[in-house]
């Protein structure tokens, strides 16, 4: 049976296919941004999964690599469709979307990092370092400021 990572590295690998093969022009740049954040913080925070792990260059996992510029690709996507209270709008549905899918992972689909450190704010989720609790929680809004300042379409 086909470790549940790799199906969703698949399923989100697809959707992005499919938006940039649809939207090209659209999603593009945004999705440049993203993969390029992706790419910084799962090169500097080493991912390790219990069960199958994919590396690209022997230390980047595809699996939070493909997963955080889906992510922030449709979260680009939702600001651009929020008329009212926009950017605090976004970053709350950000936040709750995060703790959502930590928790469907965590508990649901037993998605589990191969080390052991504690949660964020004894909540259950997000089981890794400080600094990298730190980013789950101010990337989601960096993001759309960045992508703001550069105009992204």
């Amino acid at each position: 049976m086909m470790d549940t990572k790799n199906i969703l590295i698949l399923l989100a690998l697809g959707a992005l296919t499919v938006a940039y093969v649809r939207y090209k022009e659209k999603i593009g740049q945004e999705l440049v941004v993203a993969f390029l954040i992706a790419f910084f913080w799962t090169s500097y925070y080493h991912y390790e999964y219990i069960g199958n792990n994919i590396f690209l260059l022997d230390k980047i996992n595809l699996y939070p690599l493909v997963l955080w510029t889906g992510g922030l690709v449709f979260l680009r996507e939702v600001y651009e469709r929020i008329a009212k209270w926009k950017f605090l709008s976004t970053v709350l549905l950000y936040w709750l979307v995060v703790v959502l899918i930590e928790a469907i992972g965590y508990y649901v689909l037993n998605i589990r990092l191969v080390t052991q450190y504690p949660d964020l704010f004894n909540l259950g989720i997000i089981h890794i370092p400080p600094v990298s609790q730190i980013f789950y929680i101010i990337i989601g809004p960096i993001y759309i400021l960045v992508t703001d300042y550069l105009k992204v379409k």
